[in-house]
């Protein structure tokens, strides 16, 4: 009777075993299989990209680069001043303008198409006017991506620089000035740095949620930073377009790898 007790718990033990061996197995299957799958899809994108988007060196011509540095620094700050707020010297400023309704803060949610690139969020305010350009630039930037291929996915834009006020600059710079972002009318866009935001998995609850929250975002960035030269003639395309509509003034600070943006107060397309 004992050794049919043994031999019956040895049976059981050993089966339970084996089917925990067997669920490894599955589960470690099932993961190389998502990621599998994941990994393809991603290169699928990123060939759409390369196949129907041209690199920037061999689409910027030297007559578009001068177009985005006509309007200097000077001509720039003739319009900052148009939108009605004088140089903040610290955030106490900003909160008034606030207030008074002359400064909205600006959303980087999922919904947004734009991020924030090192840009501390009591700086995240514009003016109502130049918040709408930035939404403005930001989806006419996404309409261009479509005109080269209808499936392409969103690509977030980098905003680098917002609102810095005289205290801010001398954190930055070492000494205290007024510039033109001290009026929280005119934003930068960085132009080395993107986020792709890829389709979300088809799969998941548990584990894969898990993989999803380590790969999902740093896919998306690390993308947007493989295939800069691509958005960037994207952007450039973008920027050229609404000057010549006369909604904006870009310029290009090849020392900061930005675009320099103010919304011109005079256009009634925003």
């Amino acid at each position: 009777m004992k050794l049919k007790t043994v031999i019956f718990t040895t049976s059981v033990i050993t089966a339970a075993i084996l089917i925990s061996f067997a669920i490894i197995r599955f589960r470690e299957s099932a993961i190389a299989g998502y990621i599998e799958d994941y990994q393809k899809m991603t290169y699928k994108i990123e060939r759409m990209f390369i196949e129907n988007i041209p690199l920037y060196r061999d689409f910027a011509k030297p007559s578009m680069i001068a177009e985005l540095q006509k309007f200097d620094l000077p001509k720039h700050a003739v319009e900052v001043v148009k939108h009605g707020t004088s140089p903040m010297k610290n955030v106490e400023d900003i909160n008034k303008y606030v207030g008074e309704g002359k400064l909205l803060l600006l959303s980087s949610g999922p919904e947004s198409l734009f991020y924030f690139h090192n840009v501390m969020k009591e700086y995240r305010y514009l003016t109502p006017r130049t918040k709408d350009g930035l939404n403005m630039v930001a989806e006419r930037f996404q309409q261009k991506l479509k005109s080269h291929n209808g499936e392409l996915p969103v690509v977030k834009l980098a905003v680098s620089s917002v609102i810095r006020t005289v205290d801010y600059q001398e954190k930055i710079f070492g000494r205290k000035f007024v510039s033109l972002h001290s009026y929280g009318a005119c934003f930068d866009i960085f132009f080395e740095d993107y986020y792709i935001q890829l389709p979300e998995p088809d799969k998941s609850g548990g584990i894969y949620d898990r993989i999803k929250k380590s790969l999902h975002g740093r896919t998306g960035y690390l993308m947007g930073d493989a295939l800069r030269e691509q958005f960037r003639s994207v952007l450039m395309e973008t920027l050229i377009e609404l000057q010549r509509e006369g909604i904006l003034y870009a310029f290009l600070e090849d020392d900061r790898r930005c675009y320099h943006i103010t919304i011109l107060i005079r256009s009634d397309k925003v």
